[in-house]
């Protein structure tokens, strides 16, 4: 029974956590006090969350957050006055000007050297991470599983990186990094 109590406890305050930061967020100058406070409230109820039920205590806990915070913010998103300004008329570059070269080319050579190139180096990094692994005495079955978590992962971060460089010199000095650190599990006989 006192579990319980700790968490609804945790609960009550997961949600005053979410209720004082929205109070410090709405006001015209965000106080630092109760900023503090509403991020150690949440800190506090996911910990009490943890003791009570582990990771699942904390998983609970964070949904009662984020719907509490759904809510809030519904709300100020349905009361708030529509801007009073007009949105800026800016394009993202999506489609050129009339008149301007589509530039076809390097719209599909940015798009190849980031979905297969991207994904070959992606490869190479579950490779090299499932190599480190088993170097280090892990298990096949635990280097197998860190390779499959490394590779959409570092898609993602090298789609990143490569979309925010603009030189292509770059781009293919980020692929050739990301594939080198497989050669020496390639070199090796591991992947056997």
């Amino acid at each position: 029974m006192p579990q319980e109590m700790l968490f609804f406890a945790a609960t009550a305050g997961a949600i005053a956590a979410v209720a004082v930061l929205r109070l410090s967020w709405a006001r015209p100058r965000r106080s630092v006090a109760l900023n503090a406070t509403g991020w150690l409230i949440l800190l506090l109820s996911l910990a009490a969350g943890w003791a009570c039920a582990g990771a699942w205590g904390v998983s609970i806990l964070s949904l009662w957050a984020m719907g509490a915070a759904f809510v809030v913010l519904a709300a100020a998103a349905w009361t708030s006055p529509p801007a009073r300004r007009k949105p800026p008329s800016r394009r993202a570059g999506m489609l050129p000007d009339a008149g301007e070269p589509l530039r076809l080319g390097g719209r599909i050579a940015t798009f190849l050297i980031v979905v297969l190139a991207g994904m070959v180096a992606a490869v190479a990094l579950g490779l090299a991470t499932r190599w480190l692994a088993l170097l280090i005495g892990a298990s096949a079955a635990n280097a197998n599983v860190l390779a499959l978590f490394v590779v959409p992962l570092g898609w993602t971060i090298l789609a990143f990186l490569i979309l925010m460089t603009e030189s292509r010199r770059r781009q293919i000095a980020i692929l050739a990094a990301a594939v080198a650190t497989a050669i020496p599990s390639l070199a090796s006989e591991s992947l056997l």
